[in-house]
């Protein structure tokens, strides 16, 4: 598995927690999911909000960026779990993919 940032910063993350209460790749996906729903959430907030809307960009919205993060921290701790480094592993789908699209 490569080394990356995200993989860095999910198991700093779990080691300042003191412990990982997600220890198994199932429960780990299964807690994925859950923040990938809190993302969409924060998502469709921010678009039937127009005070949201006035007051910041989706891109610079506190909730989305916190959710998203979560994702990311959730899915590189999946990956160290299953040894996969999900940047590869994308990488390897990207350069595989023969689909197109009309």
């Amino acid at each position: 598995m490569t080394s990356s940032e995200g993989s860095a910063l999910s198991a700093l993350q779990i080691a300042s927690h003191g412990k990982d209460r997600y220890p198994t790749p199932k429960a780990q996906a299964e807690k994925l999911v859950i923040e990938a729903a809190e993302l969409l959430g924060a998502i469709a907030e921010h678009a039937n909000s127009r005070t949201h809307q006035r007051n910041h960009s989706l891109a610079d919205c506190p909730l989305v960026r916190g959710e998203l993060a979560d994702v990311g921290l959730c899915l590189y701790a999946l990956g160290n779990k299953v040894q996969i480094d999900p940047i590869t592993a994308m990488r390897e789908l990207v350069d595989r993919d023969q689909r197109r699209f009309a």
